[in-house]
């Protein structure tokens, strides 16, 4: 049987021949591994190898049927300098080559290739029942007790596509040969996908991902974007996934018709993942109180910003669900971040690169809270793309003397201020007054938020939230492009109402 089991990643060499050259890339070399216990070798080999009874017989038998013209030849071929000479195996659906220390594969039908991948890291990667407890999902080996070199006693790629291990005098297995196999789809994706790695979850960086300004999102919602019902997004069918995907792709969403219940926060988190906990508990109050512990929990205006800046983790995801809002004024203001990253490095790079070089310290102190972190304005991946931001200037703490040298402040004030005005500015920012019963989702890393000032003397306005954790989200992330996958494989049929599923 085969489970998920998340592995190690390796530096490889990457063979492209469709191109016809190699390439050093990171080809990460992870698949289910399918390994046999020393009492199911004899018939795992015999599935293998046809009527053969033994897994040495067959290989032999692979040799023998190979001389006389029948079929292809395990050999060994020039010498290497690390791991000894190479053993080969060619057959239809393509060649593998192996030693001591590493394989390399050449799939048929310009598949591509992958080469300098460790038998270690492959032997590691084992997830049968003997190497994975199929309940906890738990290795039951330390990659310690391994080889620093396992050996191999035969390789192929099977009719299939598969690739085929048989390991020699495995020591997990007490000394015994273990069976491991790892799928085409996934020596394909050794070959196309660069960093791969079994059991991951989704990366942060999303290529469909929405970079809109005022214009641009007001369209969505005129479009029937980036808003769900209540009853939707409780529910598992099309629309909540659908609603998944706008958050994915333009971090931020509106779901209405909210019963008028301060718990109902919690129940839509809920379909996302748990909640994250900080010193303001599970859930805090949006509402206007004196001597309050917050500028957000005062009339003022409150200008754009992120959340929690100073704590550990920085939320991912914020949710406000609107439960009074008569008061005039407490329009909710909403600004992409990445956005105004992009634009500002469009039109000064060095403006940029200050933000993305210099660090900025937030605080928060309160009673017997003391929190206090360091981040640039703009956090880069990478590549150098705009990854995400971290904008809140009513939290910021005392810059340190001496700032990135003499004039490192004023450098670092000039570029803060050609960002603030572009995240800032009419065109890019997003003016919503909530109604009751709509919460708004969004990506505290990425969108900033703010409010209008309103007059608490006349009317009430109360918003109740909670956050999500980034690691929760993206685990979210995962289940949906799993989602999206699946209706990609299924057939077409005529649906029943339009699916988004797809950007």
């Amino acid at each position: 049987m085969a489970t998920s089991c998340t592995v190690l990643s390796t530096t490889a060499w990457c063979v492209d021949r469709r191109a016809k050259s190699l390439r050093v890339g990171q080809a990460i070399a992870v698949g289910f591994s399918v390994c046999s216990a020393p009492d199911q070798l004899r018939e795992s080999a015999q599935t293998w190898a046809g009527d053969s009874k033994d897994p040495r017989a067959a290989d032999a038998k692979s040799a023998t049927d190979t001389e006389n013209g029948a079929g292809p030849a395990t050999k060994p071929e020039h010498s290497s300098p690390r791991g000894g000479p190479f053993q080969r195996f060619k057959s239809d659906a393509g060649l593998v080559k192996w030693n001591n220390r590493q394989f390399t594969l050449s799939l048929s039908n310009k598949r591509g290739g992958v080469g300098g991948v460790p038998n270690l890291w492959l032997r590691d990667s084992c997830a049968c029942h003997l190497c994975v407890d199929p309940d906890s999902g738990q290795k039951n080996f330390s990659t310690t007790d391994l080889e620093d070199e396992p050996q191999v006693q035969h390789a192929e790629l099977t009719p299939d596509g598969s690739l085929k291990i048989i390991w020699a005098s495995d020591p997990v297995g007490g000394a015994d040969p273990h069976i491991t196999v790892f799928p085409a789809e996934e020596l394909a994706a050794w070959c196309s996908e660069g960093p791969w790695q079994r059991g991951r979850v989704a990366k942060h960086y999303n290529p469909r991902r929405i970079l809109w300004d005022r214009a641009k999102y007001e369209d969505l919602l005129a479009h029937d974007r980036c808003r769900v019902s209540y009853m939707d997004w409780m529910d598992s069918g099309d629309a909540f996934w659908n609603a998944m995907t706008d958050l994915r792709n333009t971090g931020m969403i509106f779901v209405t018709d909210v019963p008028q219940d301060e718990s109902e926060v919690q129940r839509i988190a809920s379909r996302i993942g748990p909640m994250q906990y900080t010193f303001y508990g599970w859930t805090w109050d949006v509402r206007s109180k004196p001597q309050a512990e917050n500028v957000a929990y005062t009339s003022q205006f409150l200008g754009l910003h992120q959340d929690l800046m100073y704590h550990d983790p920085i939320p991912g995801l914020q949710l406000l669900h609107c439960l009074s809002n008569t008061c005039e004024g407490g329009e909710s203001l909403f600004s992409h971040g990445i956005r105004a990253a992009d634009q500002l490095k469009a039109e000064s790079p060095e403006l940029y690169n200050d933000l993305a070089t210099d660090q900025v310290w937030f605080t928060y102190r309160k009673g017997e809270h003391h929190y206090y972190r360091a981040h640039t304005a703009i956090i880069r991946d990478r590549y150098g793309g705009s990854k995400e931001t971290r904008w809140a200037p009513m939290f910021q703490a005392t810059f340190p003397q001496g700032l990135g040298g003499p004039g490192g402040l004023r450098r670092w004030k000039r570029a803060a201020t050609a960002f603030q005005k572009i995240v800032e500015s009419e065109s890019n920012m997003v003016e919503v007054k909530l109604k009751e019963g709509e919460c708004v989702i969004f990506d505290n890393r990425q969108i900033l938020h703010g409010r209008r000032q309103f007059t608490a003397a006349q009317g009430s306005r109360w918003l109740k939230g909670t956050y999500i954790t980034q690691q929760t989200y993206l685990a979210k992330v995962t289940a949906l492009e799993k989602e999206i996958a699946s209706r990609k494989a299924q057939p077409e049929h005529p649906p029943h109402r339009h699916v988004r599923l797809e950007r």
